[in-house]
């Protein structure tokens, strides 16, 4: 009697253990190529240094063309717009995908962290770059021209609102951009 007690909790134990399909359940989750792969708007647009955290305007400083929208497509290449003019460039990921490169139309290169990405919505991060540096990469010289630059859009001088000669003086610069669908 023990023994068919023992065959028959053995039976049961295989059965629960081997009996169920989790290939229904499992969902395969998309790959970052799939998911990067439509047109995207910036709308949220930061510069991050060792001293503060500044918010850049979508209006008055695009990172992506005109308008801050960007198209990734499946060959990849990139689609936006320069001077009312759609241009073109290409992207590619590296590092486990988790590094967008990104060429503008004008061949200079950005290289960019994906913080996170899902169908709609995505959060990038630039290197950060040292500005104090005396032979700074490639990298943290496009970093360090592209925030200067987006910076320079928020200052007083150039018809913003912040007076940078009353701002901490900063030594990195760190590019932050996230975006939605469209």
């Amino acid at each position: 009697m023990k023994i068919k007690i023992y065959l028959f909790v053995t039976c049961l134990f295989t059965l629960t253990l081997f009996g169920c399909s989790k290939s229904e359940e499992e969902s395969v989750a998309p790959d970052t190529a799939s998911l990067l792969v439509r047109k995207w708007s910036f709308t949220d647009i930061s510069v991050k240094t060792n001293a503060k955290t500044y918010s850049i305007p979508t209006k008055s400083g695009a990172l992506f063309g005109d308008d801050n929208v960007i198209t990734f497509n499946k060959d990849n290449t990139i689609s936006y717009l320069d001077g009312g003019k759609t241009v073109s460039g290409k992207w590619k990921l590296s590092n486990s995908d988790k590094m967008l490169s990104i060429t503008d139309a004008d061949n200079t290169t950005i290289n960019m962290t994906i913080n996170s990405l899902t169908s709609t919505a995505i959060d990038l991060a630039s290197a950060n770059a040292d500005i104090t540096k005396t032979n700074p990469t490639l990298d943290e010289m496009v970093v360090g021209f592209v925030g200067e630059y987006l910076l320079y859009t928020l200052d007083k001088d150039a018809g913003g609102t912040i007076d940078f000669t009353k701002e901490p003086e900063y030594k990195t610069l760190q590019i932050l951009a996230k975006g939605k669908a469209l």
